[in-house]
């Protein structure tokens, strides 16, 4: 006897056996149960999750003559001529090769005969969404009045491209994606029943990859199967799916983590020639990525990552080491990463570039990179597990650097009497550098001028405590003054990159609220650029020549020199 693929050797024969899809088996045992089958039903969902195995399943049921609990009996004589495929009540159509509008005219010409031997004449329509706009049109009419003897059963996996008018004369049933958890129960269920051996990391790798799809698991548990006939091992799934080791991508997390760029190319270099596939790569350490992410925020490993729990354990202690800014970069990165590699000419060299950047912070110059290193590296000394080798950028921020008082030096025969008056011009200016005389009609305004000008330090101190690196930002600016309870605050020139990061609206309302709070009132901010004072040059006249070239450039060719002898 030739050999018959898994999946169709353990195709569910009753509702019982469909599993991961009880919202909708139970509602069809009830209906049969009851009497009150529908004309018409639609079953959506991705593929491999039970679609056609039910509809065959209710096709059965529903004729069968000795029904058990809603369930067909599959031993009487319609379901048995209906597993045979004999059944001429029962009419299987692939809608992707007979999707014209001849098609479903000849269908509607033959739903109007009675069924030969059977209660209802079934008609099971695969992949519905493919039939032409013309065809939907044809079927209209037949599913708004079919004769009582007519059942429709349409299954697809892209409902959206199914027209309205048809959807709203079915009954719809979403399947859902089969938990990964019941994939591997009915693995091992079909291994114990083959007497296959298996590891249990190998049949969750195998769930892992089918994304919900009964099939796809049995499939792949087929190919390995027939690679190895003894056991089913995690190192064949890996080579089969060419996926790369769970511990090889665990280590390639921890190198990013550590910014360890030498050993990160270097563990590349030997999965890329081991001939791994570099999308393959790159999604197993986005899902890592991702499940140390879930680990990290909701410090439970239940039903949300398909690992094992000593794997787990590795990301706990590995998530320990990183904030979850970092680890949603990591994974932001990554992932356009993997996409522009799909459409480069020469994936490798753009993967490496791209690692590269990423474990080289010095290249992004954004406040958020700037902030998230202040945040990690807080986050190291805090925990104690600061490392010296860790590289820390260094980003240049002026700082408001102390200028001593201006002094006027004299001549020394001057000096004693001018000491006096130059202390007394030095305090003043402190005072005025330190308190700024500003006068406003709007008491609001000034008091709001005043709060700011007399505590600025503290402000700065709030805002560190909250945001280091708006703090850093905001500290080279200067409050100009205040109009109708709006802050105006000045930076030089040269400061481009923080009035851009202080524009944001994020840190702009950031610093709002810290304003608000430490003022007790409300008050609107802006940033601006320091204007430039055009100042003209006084060069002093040293001679009659320089007064000359002067009134030319004033008056023109009229003004003539005459140098008396």
């Amino acid at each position: 006897m030739s050999h018959q693929a898994i999946y169709r050797k353990f195709r569910p024969q009753i509702f019982d056996d469909v599993l991961g899809q009880e919202h909708v088996t139970k509602t069809l045992k009830n209906q049969i149960l009851t009497d009150n089958i529908a004309h018409a039903y639609l079953f959506s969902g991705i593929r491999g999750t039970g679609k056609t195995s039910t509809a065959k399943i209710f096709s059965r049921a529903v004729n069968c003559t000795n029904n058990h609990d809603g369930n067909p009996c599959n031993e009487c004589e319609i379901c048995k001529s209906i597993l045979d495929e004999t059944n001429m009540d029962v009419i299987e159509m692939d809608a992707a090769s007979n999707n014209g509008v001849d098609d479903i005219r000849e269908l509607r010409d033959k739903v109007k005969f009675m069924p030969v031997k059977s209660k209802y004449k079934v008609y099971i329509i695969d992949e519905v969404h493919m039939l032409s706009k013309g065809a939907f049109n044809a079927l209209l009419k037949t599913l708004e009045e079919p004769p009582e003897h007519l059942l429709f059963i349409l299954a697809t996996t892209e409902p959206q491209k199914i027209p309205a008018t048809i959807l709203s004369r079915c009954q719809r049933f979403d399947l859902k994606r089969i938990k990964s958890s019941v994939i591997v129960d009915n693995m091992i269920k079909i291994c114990n029943e083959l007497g296959i051996k298996y590891e249990e990391k190998a049949l969750k790798l195998i769930a892992a990859n089918s994304e919900g799809a009964m099939r796809d698991a049995q499939s792949i548990l087929d190919r390995c199967m027939s690679f190895n006939e003894e056991i089913i091992d995690y190192e064949t799934v890996i080579n089969l799916l060419g996926t790369v080791n769970y511990q090889v991508v665990l280590e390639a997390a921890e190198f990013i983590i550590n910014r360890d760029i030498k050993s990160t190319m270097v563990l590349v270099d030997d999965i890329l020639n081991s001939g791994k596939e570099i999308s393959f790569f790159l999604d197993e350490l986005i899902i890592t990525f991702r499940n140390l992410l879930i680990i990290k925020t909701t410090n439970s490993s239940d039903n949300l990552i398909r690992i094992s729990e000593d794997e787990a354990d590795e990301l706990k202690s590995l998530s320990d080491r990183v904030s979850v800014d970092t680890i949603v970069k990591f994974i932001e990165d990554l992932s356009i990463a993997q996409l522009e590699c799909k459409r480069s000419l020469n994936p490798r060299v753009l993967l490496e570039t791209k690692l590269i950047k990423l474990l080289h912070p010095i290249n992004d110059t954004s406040i958020e990179a700037l902030i998230d290193r202040i945040q990690e590296l807080e986050n190291n000394i805090k925990s104690g597990s600061f490392n010296t080798s860790t590289a820390v950028i260094k980003t240049p921020v002026k700082k408001q650097a102390y200028t001593e008082p201006k002094t006027t030096f004299t001549e020394p025969k001057k000096q004693e009497e001018s000491f006096k008056s130059v202390k007394q011009n030095e305090n003043q200016q402190d005072a005025e550098e330190q308190v700024p005389i500003k006068s406003y009609e709007n008491k609001s305004d000034e008091a709001i001028y005043n709060g700011i000008i007399n505590g600025w330090q503290n402000i700065l101190k709030q805002i560190r405590s909250e945001n280091a690196g708006l703090q850093a930002i905001i500290r080279e600016s200067k409050l100009t003054e205040v109009l109708n309870k709006k802050a105006i605050f000045e930076f030089d020139p040269k400061f481009t990159f923080h009035i851009n990061a202080a524009n944001q609206p994020k840190n702009k309302q950031k610093f709002k609220e810290v304003l608000q709070s430490f003022l007790n009132d409300e008050c609107e901010i802006e940033f601006i650029i320091k204007k430039e004072k055009e100042e003209k040059s006084m060069k002093p006249k040293k001679n009659i020549e320089d007064i000359y070239e002067d009134l030319k450039n004033e008056f023109g060719d009229i003004v003539e020199f005459k140098q008396e002898d």
